[in-house]
């Protein structure tokens, strides 16, 4: 079973700044587990700008804040896996992830960080008992689907904050 000094899961903003802190640090042992098929997690679909001032001092988009990080990372040789999703993390601190490309993994880390962001509740979030009505989205899930996956969701909205 392979060891690491730190797994962390989650390639998004906060599992990437982890990343790059833990190396700054004198870290050199770290691991990324990523569920998506690109790092960067929620910045991918946030196309507007309104990113950066602070770490970067210069407006950016969602895509080009996350690609500063993404470079950072790939010039530290930080090791990353895409499409990889954890199914368990024992009190030990073993990690079992699933991907096609490895199929069941185990690991075992000293310290593990959860960097996984944060998921609309729909039901929530919508004000809207039951199942999931047709043509009826979170905000993300709409960003997600335009931005990301290139589907237009409609051309009339209705914002209904409960």
């Amino acid at each position: 079973m392979k060891q690491y000094k730190i797994v962390i899961i989650g390639g998004g903003p906060a599992g990437l700044a982890a990343a790059l802190s833990a190396k700054e640090h004198g870290i050199d042992d770290i691991l990324i587990l990523e569920r998506d098929e690109r790092l960067g997690g929620i910045l991918n679909q946030c196309i507007h700008n309104g990113f950066g001032l602070h770490t970067f001092k210069e407006e950016l988009t969602g895509p080009e804040y996350a690609e500063r990080y993404i470079d950072k990372v790939l010039a530290a040789q930080i090791p990353y896996k895409l499409n990889t999703m954890v199914a368990d993390i024992t009190p030990d601190k073993e990690i079992l992830y699933v991907s096609a490309e490895e199929g069941a993994v185990t690991v075992k880390a000293d310290a593990v960080i959860l960097a996984m962001g944060c998921r609309e509740r729909p039901r929530g979030a919508l004000g809207l008992p039951g199942f999931r009505q047709a043509g009826v989205y979170t905000a993300g899930t709409a960003q997600r689907l335009m931005n990301i996956e290139g589907y237009m969701v409609g051309k009339e909205a209705v914002m209904w904050q409960s």
